[in-house]
């Protein structure tokens, strides 16, 4: 269980298949422990696919957690919505992006920090410093300095074809 591939029906449709279930079973329990820890064994009791698959991704790579296994998330849309794992290092963007929003978007999820401890390095006043972290961002056409392009599309009919053609009314 290395690889979970999810979008966004599936969260909200609340669907997981048994395979995984038999998988993350010891996993699945801690939850449900967890949960009626918090909340009381009635919330346990009730806990649905839908919230055990977005523990999965919170959790991803987390020690101990649902999620811990996990190392590779193929997302379709999942990236702009909400979903908040600090532990992104690498996006692949596969896909055409409507918009520089959207591009920010994707590329910020690689861009929260995984690790709050202070390092040994220190600025000009003394204060310690963050480690570096880094985040692999290919794919994604991340240009907030340019101009949006326009793309003019037009179509030619081919020879005989003219039966086809369409017109606009006057």
């Amino acid at each position: 269980m290395n690889t979970i591939l999810v979008d966004s029906h599936q969260i909200e449709s609340g669907t997981l298949d048994d395979a995984f279930k038999q998988a993350a079973a010891v996993e699945i329990e801690r939850f449900r422990r967890e949960k009626a820890e918090r909340e009381g064994a009635a919330a346990a009791g009730a806990v649905s696919d839908s919230e055990i698959l977005r523990e999965v991704m919170n959790t991803v790579g987390r020690k101990g957690r649902l999620g811990e296994h996990v190392r590779c998330v193929v997302s379709v849309s999942m990236l702009t919505e909400g979903w908040d794992a600090n532990n992104v290092t690498h996006i692949l963007g596969v896909r055409a992006f409507g918009t520089q929003l959207l591009c920010e978007q994707v590329v910020g999820r690689g861009l929260r920090r995984q690790s709050y401890e202070l390092g040994q390095d220190r600025d000009l006043e003394g204060n310690p410093l963050f480690e570096p972290e880094y985040a692999d961002i290919l794919g994604i056409p991340f240009d907030f300095a340019s101009e949006p392009v326009k793309v003019r599309n037009s179509a030619r009919l081919g020879w005989g074809r003219s039966r086809w053609r369409i017109r606009r009314p006057k």
